[in-house]
Order: C-alpha cells, then structure tokens, then sequence
C-alpha cells in the first residue's frame, strides 16, 4: 500500500464549472452537457469529491463533450485536505504542527479511512451506474430521441482499484496509479475494455505489476470478451505516484506527465464511449 505517497502532493487552485447534486441518491458533482450520451464517473483518490484538483480534472474532460460525475465514495469521510497540505514535497514553508503533528496524523487516521471505507465502496459504485444507464438522455443530433448512454469511469490512486474491480459494470475504464489491489487475483474483475496508467516511481503498483498485468490481460483477450486494442498500458517515466490529480503544476516535468495522462483518458474514452 502506497500510505505516504497516497497523502502525498500539491493542492491545485481555480474554480470548478460545475454543480453539485445527487444521482441514485448518492451526492456528486456533475460537470458538462447534460444531453451528452457519453459519461465518464470519476473515482477519487482518497480526498474525496470536493478537493478542487479532481474537480478541476472533471471540467477539462467536460471541456470535450462528456457529462463527468464525481460522486461522493466516502460518504463525507474522505481525508481532510490540510493532510495534503502537510505531506507536499515543495511546501517548503511547513509549520511545526505540519511537520510533527498534521503529517503523522494523517498517515494515522489512513488505516481507519480504508477500514471505514472499502466496504461499501461496490454498492456506491453499483448505485451510481444503475442510474445513469437508467436515465437515457436526448441526444440533440438524434432529433429530440431518447439514447442510451455509454459511460466510463476512470479511478485515480484508491479510485483505480475500482476501475479494475467493477470494470464490468462500465462500457471501459481507466485505472491510474491504482492502490490497494489485490494483484493479481483482482485483474479478473476485467470484461470490459481497460487503460492503466502507471507511475514509474511507484512503490505499490509500479512497472513490474504493470508488465504483469499487460501479460495477463492481453495473454486471456478471448477469454474475457475482448479483442485485439481493447487493453492499453502505459507507464509514465519520472512521474510519482499520485501525479495525475496531484502533480506540482509549476515543475515543467510533473505537469506535462499530468497533461498526457490526461489525454490518455480523453482519448480512451473517444474510442470505447463514442
């Protein structure tokens, strides 16, 4: 398990576009044309829905003609965002309550978020796209008629786990630095088509798993419905875990990682939800 390094990072600024409501009874913030039959879910890293840097992410994918939902996994428990704060590599200002209180602290209070949190986390997640697919939208190029919607989700750190796990329940995911996966029994969890995004300095699911994984995965293709492109792994050099919702967007490096791992999900999403 990645502890430091899923505490770890910067906090990002700017002000999200969108909206918070709830879907199947489940509190979430929706970003993007409401019309829009292409929907990706948004599984967060152990922050939570409300921490701007997943917001942020949410808009730009919006950006591109998808509905995006960030649904609330923790139920209002997600990590306090001063934990970030007190664990950010650049934060060269740290207080001494940061460095010897908040920073300790916040690996402390991990092992009870996991045992509080993992549980419950397939039926949020079960929830959440039962009601979307139950919910067909107008499609203003279909004349006004009800379309099925195609929806992905993509899962970042604690998120990516469940890209792998309920792969099945979406059209494709993306799993970015997953954490916490029970490697390799969980890659069975995959029937759909999957993307991996990896960080080469990864302590928990690093280069290695991620070449194991792409051997499995693309070694049982018929076995599990797929065809021939329906898997993609990519390892990102240099990049640690964490970058793609935490990266420090004034280093040069950490923000075109970021930036590709982005398009990496963009471009997924236009192939397997258009």
């Amino acid at each position: 398990m990645s502890c430091p390094e899923c505490v770890s990072g910067s906090l990002h600024s700017g002000t999200p576009k969108g909206t918070e409501t709830t879907i199947g009874g489940v509190n979430a913030y929706v970003v993007g044309d409401a019309n829009s039959s292409r929907i990706i879910v948004v599984g967060t890293d152990a922050f939570g829905w409300r921490i701007p840097n997943t917001r942020l992410v949410a808009d730009e994918y919006a950006a591109r003609g998808f509905r995006v939902v960030v649904p609330d996994l923790f139920n209002g428990w997600e990590l306090p965002t001063w934990s970030l704060d007190a664990h950010d590599p650049y934060n060269r200002r740290k207080s001494l309550f940061q460095r010897y209180v908040a920073a300790p602290a916040s690996l402390f209070i991990f092992v009870p978020f996991v045992l509080r949190n993992r549980p419950r986390q397939v039926s949020l997640i079960t929830t959440i796209a039962s009601a979307l697919r139950a919910s067909p939208v107008t499609a203003d190029s279909d004349a006004g008629q009800k379309k099925e919607p195609k929806i992905g989700f993509v899962g970042y750190c604690w998120g990516g786990r469940l890209a792998i796990t309920q792969n099945h329940l979406f059209d494709a995911t993306v799993a970015a630095h997953p954490s916490l996966v029970g490697f390799p029994d969980e890659l069975e969890g995959i029937k759909k088509p999957f993307s991996l995004a990896v960080a080469e300095k990864d302590n928990d699911f690093g280069p290695a798993k991620a070449e194991e994984t792409e051997r499995i995965l693309k070694g049982s293709l018929e076995k599990r419905g797929l065809r021939e492109g329906d898997v993609e792994v990519r390892v990102y050099k240099g990049a640690k875990h964490g970058w793609t919702t935490r990266a420090n967007l004034d280093i040069t490096e950490e923000k075109e990682a970021r930036d590709e791992a982005i398009k990496q999900v963009i471009d997924w999403f236009e192939k397997y939800l258009s």
